[in-house]
């Protein structure tokens, strides 16, 4: 089940709204020019407070959709504000999950790299951190059933980054079939350091 719901941007407040300016006011506008040409990356993360949803995560990026509204260059996917609750997201064993599919966020980062824009100018775009970024572009290290596994989700994006700090697309491959789409991040690292015999099993991929 999704964790992500909806809300126009009327339904969202601040703890304590405060006037924008200076270099606060700079990092929104960038924000806002990401999510101007991007659309939003990552849900906002908010607390329910008396018939509100209050921010806990994403402050800027509310205050860079209210201007873009008030502007009237909102994108219409971003007329209901995908949003997810702290109390569900805690409950939740996933990370906070991305509104970019995986295949999208990898094709944009790569495309945005094989462009010769350094990572800070596609972390500043995206409006990703730096971490981020580079850890995506390890994954043009995968092999390509394993990239295909990782679009499809049948491996989430920490399994994908330890698979791909296996060196040969082969040897990739022959570990993702000992240890299955369900291996730990300790899994996949002792596998590096200890291969263990296996037998040949077939990989099992989605569709």
């Amino acid at each position: 089940m999704s964790l992500f719901k909806t809300a126009p941007v009327d339904m969202f407040t601040t703890l304590r709204p405060r006037p924008l300016a200076g270099r606060e006011l700079s990092e929104i506008k960038a924000v806002q020019a990401s999510i101007a040409r991007f659309g939003l990356l990552s849900p906002i993360i908010v607390t329910r407070n008396h018939g509100k949803l209050t921010i806990v995560d994403g402050r800027k990026r509310l205050a860079a959709i209210r201007r873009l509204d008030f502007m009237g260059l909102l994108p219409r996917s971003l007329v209901n504000i995908p949003f997810i609750e702290l109390s569900e997201l805690k409950d939740s064993a996933d990370q906070t999950p991305a509104l970019m599919s995986n295949r999208d966020l990898y094709n944009t980062v790569i495309g945005m790299f094989r462009q010769n824009q350094d990572v800070d100018a596609i972390a500043a775009d995206l409006y990703l951190c730096h971490k981020s970024v580079r850890q995506v572009l390890t994954l043009s290290r995968l092999s390509p059933r394993l990239r295909k596994a990782f679009f499809n989700r049948t491996i989430d994006f920490s399994r994908a980054k330890s698979y791909a700090a296996i060196a040969g697309h082969v040897a990739q491959e022959e570990a993702f079939m000992a240890l299955g789409p369900f291996a730990t991040e300790q899994n996949i690292m002792d596998h590096i350091h200890n291969p263990e015999p296996h037998f040949d099993v077939p990989m099992r991929m989605a569709a």
